[in-house]
């Protein structure tokens, strides 16, 4: 099952929480459901089966269905990619933890924008390393899934 999300809030606020007061540029509706900064990227490819996961905080989990959704198809192993490394992808692996989820979180699979990016990669991927995760590269994960799957067919 592949999972994409979408931080989405609001346009009337009910939703916005105390991120208004900590990100008051939320406010301007960057994240309402038709603003282009909260869209899944133009050229991500979404394939019909897939699930589009509409989120009100940095986690995959918080205000959402998804774990009911990954229990329901037998999920009990997690891959995480995507954008910001330091803050939704770190957020979904400890929330994916707490529930008691193995995660394996793809290092060259996720990404941080801004100044000071590779210092903060760095270092949010050993931190979710030594506690929440393993962490794998794209290669790394194919193997892993790979010897998995070879060794159930046998």
């Amino acid at each position: 099952m592949v999972v994409h999300t979408r931080h989405v809030l609001r346009p009337d606020g009910s939703n916005l929480g105390v991120l208004g007061e900590l990100m008051p540029w939320i406010r301007e509706g960057v994240l309402n459901e038709d603003a282009e900064s909260a869209a899944l990227h133009e050229e991500l490819e979404v394939d019909p089966h897939d699930l589009i996961v509409e989120k009100p905080r940095f986690g995959a989990f918080y205000g959402t269905d998804l774990e009911q959704t990954l229990r329901k198809q037998g999920t009990d192993t997690l891959i995480i990619s995507g954008i910001s490394t330091p803050v939704c992808c770190d957020t979904t692996a400890r929330e994916a933890t707490s529930r008691d989820f193995r995660v394996l979180f793809l290092s060259d699979g996720t990404a941080t924008a801004g100044s000071g990016a590779a210092p903060l990669q760095k270092a949010t991927l050993e931190i979710v390393n030594d506690t929440f995760a393993q962490v794998l590269t794209i290669e790394e994960t194919r193997r892993k899934i790979s010897h998995a799957v070879s060794d159930t067919t046998v």
